[in-house]
């Protein structure tokens, strides 16, 4: 167990919404937990009445009312096909809107060449109206798909609640995608209409997009309108006169398609994760309000690109009647300490980063900012015991929340709870409705060890389906593969004494920069085409002090590894897709390591650079080259001792 640094005072005991929820539970039902751990476990048992009990606690509006609050898949090897509020149809951007309120902001935004600016309601609603009502000018219906290429600016949240508003489908890219990447994407997709910026700031520079997108829009066919950010047309969008209008809300049914989210395994195209309307709306409530304690009035804040899914988390705090505060750029410019001004000045309740940024700032000293928030979040990797205590010296009275959650279900499910104490490199809790346990190879309970983390019932937060995935084989090889019947995510962890739990990374050989998951295929599709690389394999090892490193492996033809050629992949990965792309070693090898059915071995080859001893890294009965190794074993000790 690690050292305890906060405990809830009983005030905020009684007055968190968690607290209030167990209250209106025991009422409803005429039940009494003793613990947070046995609603836990309520939760997890009594499927339907505890996300009956989310709808009532939140006041969730359906258009129709549902008939059946959940039916189990039909098929008993996987969770594909339950059914959840069978009948009901609902719109999440209208529940956003019901919260609408001048007397607090919408949104506050900075990025690194703008000051900090309020959006009011009205502001937020005018906007919304104009993309609305042009959407439907081009004839964008229900289900139609619309894309983005955006900055994490004021303009993407007003397009994501114009596209739900009319039932309409929502995927966007981060501008530092490479033009590959995005098409990968998209292409799979269809969308009629893409919004993009034309260029962006980032760490003080000025990156041009206009040409790239330009090129992308030609090859996807089944665009009818590629528009810019602050170009003329958009503009003449937003001049519209619409005061005599109003927002219409499509109504949706739960498990229509809200947002198409991407993560790839180690081949092919990157997976099109496809969330439901419904699901999305009652967990991202449960894991914010309940979780995170966030509540009405409060400001909001997590720093992410509009590329991962901490934008979409982010942007549910509005359900929550929450100012949502919005930064774009770098971390570091002009200095570590601009993220923590900013969300100083927006006076952020709930300030959240990847737990990458927060390792980086040890050095600074954060309390001459005199800022104490209600709660400091961190995802993306996990959060070392060293800076939980170190964040504790900086923001004594704040509750540190570290989050595990992951693409495949748009939220967290190990997340944080206002009725426990906090210790040092523990996440507080598996959440409510989340039946999650560490799993050994054969399938059995671990506790007080590393096991992998398994989901034991289905959630409504899990992909409705994955987009042009016939008969679900993607999905089902995802998640259901490796235990029958039972979600596997990929992650380490350990269930503790207390019921925490410590996460210990990644299990699979998807590569995580950032909590960004990035396919193996993404890094092999460049290099495939780069002049003098035969092969190539590519990892990341985690470190215990919560950072990693892309490790990239090449076979050449008849040349030698130079600089030049370094610099060269380099350029090429950052061009094609993004700097995450980017490798932070790349050593020559003779060989690239395969199974006898053709298989790279990534996972031992990381195994064996994160210590474990070849023999027990690698069944050599199935290697179609094992003199491959000893390149690898050779660079494993070099680079341990550099």
């Amino acid at each position: 167990m690690g050292k305890l640094l906060w405990s809830p005072t009983e005030e905020q005991k009684s007055q968190s919404e968690i607290n209030k929820f167990k209250q209106y539970v025991e009422e409803e039902f005429g039940l009494s937990f003793a613990s947070y751990h046995e609603l836990w476990a309520w939760s997890t048992t009594e499927l339907a009445n505890f996300w009956k009990s989310i709808v009532g606690y939140f006041n969730l509006e359906f258009h129709s009312d549902f008939t059946k609050i959940f039916e189990p898949s039909a098929d008993s090897t996987s969770f594909i096909g339950t059914k959840w509020f069978d009948g009901a149809t609902l719109n999440y951007a209208e529940h956003v809107f019901r919260k609408a309120t001048d007397k607090r902001p919408a949104l506050i935004f900075q990025s690194e060449q703008k000051s900090i600016r309020e959006f009011s309601w009205t502001e937020l609603e005018s906007m919304v109206l104009n993309l609305q009502a042009y959407l439907k000018e081009k004839g964008v219906q229900s289900g139609d798909r619309v894309a983005g290429v955006l900055i994490n600016g004021i303009e993407a949240i007003a397009l994501f609640l114009a596209v739900n508003s009319i039932g309409a489908v929502w995927s966007c890219c981060s501008p530092d995608f490479g033009e590959a990447s995005i098409q990968d994407r998209f292409e799979q997709i269809e969308p009629k209409v893409l919004f993009a910026n034309a260029s962006y700031y980032y760490n003080g520079r000025l990156f041009e997009k206009s040409e790239s997108i330009k090129q992308l829009s030609e090859r996807l066919p089944s665009l009818l309108a590629c528009i810019f950010i602050d170009d003329n047309v958009w503009k003449g969008i937003l001049a519209k006169d619409t005061t005599q209008a109003k927002l219409q809300f499509t109504a949706m049914s739960f498990d229509a398609p809200i947002w198409i989210l991407y993560s790839s395994g180690t081949t092919g195209k990157p997976k099109a994760i496809t969330h439901g309307v419904g699901g999305m709306l009652l967990e991202h409530m449960k894991a914010l309000g309940l979780h995170q304690n966030v509540q009405d009035g409060d400001r909001f804040m997590w720093y992410s690109t509009t590329g991962w899914m901490m934008w979409n988390y982010a942007l549910s705090s509005l359900l929550m009647g929450n100012t949502l505060c919005i930064y774009d750029g770098a971390t570091n410019y002009p200095d570590k300490l601009s993220l923590w001004k900013f969300a100083q000045e927006s006076k952020v309740d709930h300030f959240g980063v990847g737990a990458a940024y927060l390792i980086s700032c040890q050095d600074q000293d954060l309390k001459s900012l005199g800022y104490q928030p209600k709660t400091i979040g961190s995802t993306g990797s996990p959060l070392p015991p060293d800076v939980f205590e170190w964040l504790n010296v900086q923001f004594p009275k704040s509750q540190i929340i570290s989050l595990s959650g992951g693409t495949d279900v748009c939220s967290a499910f190990l997340s944080g709870c206002t009725l426990l104490d906090v210790y040092a490199g523990e996440i507080q809790c598996r959440t409510l409705g989340a039946k999650i346990e560490a799993f050994d190879v054969n399938g059995h309970p671990l506790y007080e060890e590393v096991g992998e983390l398994v989901i034991l019932a289905p959630m409504p937060c899990m992909p409705v389906y994955f987009w042009n995935d016939l008969a679900n084989k993607k999905y089902y090889d995802s998640y259901f593969e490796k235990y029958q019947g039972i979600w596997n995510h990929g992650d380490w962890i350990k269930i503790t004494k207390n019921d925490g739990i410590i996460m210990y990374g990644r299990s699979d050989a998807t590569l995580n920069r950032g909590g960004v998951r990035i396919g193996t295929a993404e890094i092999y599709n460049v290099l495939n085409k780069t002049e003098g690389i035969v092969d190539s394999l590519v990892i990341c090892v985690d470190h215990e002090n919560g950072s990693s490193d892309m490790l990239l492996f090449v076979q050449l033809d008849d040349c030698l590894l130079t600089d030049e050629l370094k610099g060269e992949i380099k350029r090429v990965l950052r061009q094609q897709y993004s700097p995450r792309h980017v490798p932070d070693d790349i050593f020559q090898v003779a060989a690239i390591p395969y199974t006898l059915s053709g298989k790279k071995l990534e996972l031992p080859i990381k195994k064996i650079f994160s210590g474990i001893p070849i023999e027990k890294a690698i069944s050599i009965d199935v290697m179609r080259n094992r003199e491959s190794l000893d390149d690898f074993e050779k660079i494993r000790r070099f680079w341990i001792k550099s």
